[in-house]
């Protein structure tokens, strides 16, 4: 598995990257990703930053300002020299003694799919498990009374749906060692919840549509939504030319993967 890459965004929440690195480490991620293949962007980085990351023998990276989850993610991938990269923010833990769960086997799925599908995006949270989202109803219950075949963020509503193949008519089965549900562009919006990818795709796809939106729109939230608007909403982009057009339909082609990862969103516990 030494042609992964993991790379950690992470701003001065010493605690939980502590907590996340750790959780990862002993519960077999480390075995997987070798050193050379960990690496961490520290907005802002300190002495402390640097401590953390010897600590767990990763490679990191930084700048001494916060320059914003867009500009570090595009810095974390261009500095990934393997085929495929996962993107993980500081609070991602890594569930320990889930049933029936094996990571080696998790990992053997995710390159079958990727080498199989050049634009899939595989989401490495827990489908049942996933921990804090920012798009769970206020009454599940009354959500569930009623088809939603148009929501756009359908792998993060599987922790409240019992059967995303009977709800969704859009869903389909992809067997592997686990059980993949796979899902179009349109059926699940960009969203920074922990996911792995061609890092061919990130390169040659994502940067350029991403560098372009940052370079001609003024207005554009670098620090904060400015990664996921970008990506949810190419359509906005102004004044893009012919190669910005073509890399969209690229995106466009974006397939979607859920089901055998596990890994927690830990935010509501920061």
């Amino acid at each position: 598995m030494n042609q992964f890459t993991i790379g950690y965004l992470s701003w001065k929440q010493y605690n939980i990257l502590t907590k996340t690195l750790d959780s990862h480490k002993k519960n077999g991620l480390f075995n997987l990703i070798p050193k050379e293949n960990r690496l961490i962007f520290f907005q802002e980085i300190s002495e402390n930053d640097i401590e953390i990351a010897n600590n767990f023998d990763c490679n990191y990276i930084g700048d001494k300002n916060n320059i914003g989850i867009l500009n570090a993610f595009i810095k974390l991938v261009e500095n990934c020299k393997t085929d495929y990269f996962i993107f993980c923010e500081n609070d991602f833990l890594l569930l320990e003694n889930y049933p029936n769960y094996d990571l080696y086997k998790s990992f053997e799925d995710i390159k079958t799919i990727l080498d199989e599908y050049k634009f899939a995006q595989i989401k490495l949270s827990n489908p049942k498990k996933p921990g804090f989202l920012y798009c769970t109803p206020s009454n599940k219950e009354e959500w569930l009374s009623i088809k939603h075949n148009d929501f756009p963020y359908k792998i993060e509503s599987f922790s409240w749906v019992p059967e995303p193949e009977k709800f969704y008519n859009k869903i389909e089965i992809v067997n592997k060692n686990y059980r993949w549900y796979k899902v179009k562009n349109e059926d699940q919006k960009w969203s920074n919840h922990i996911y792995v990818c061609n890092t061919i795709f990130l390169k040659e796809v994502i940067l350029p549509i991403l560098k372009f939106n940052r370079d001609t729109n003024p207005n554009l939230d670098i620090r904060y939504q400015g990664l996921e608007d970008t990506l949810c909403f190419p359509e906005k982009i102004l004044n893009n030319n012919n190669g910005i057009n073509e890399k969209i339909v690229l995106l466009k082609q974006r397939v979607i993967f859920s089901g055998g990862g596990n890994f927690y969103h830990n935010k509501i516990n920061v």
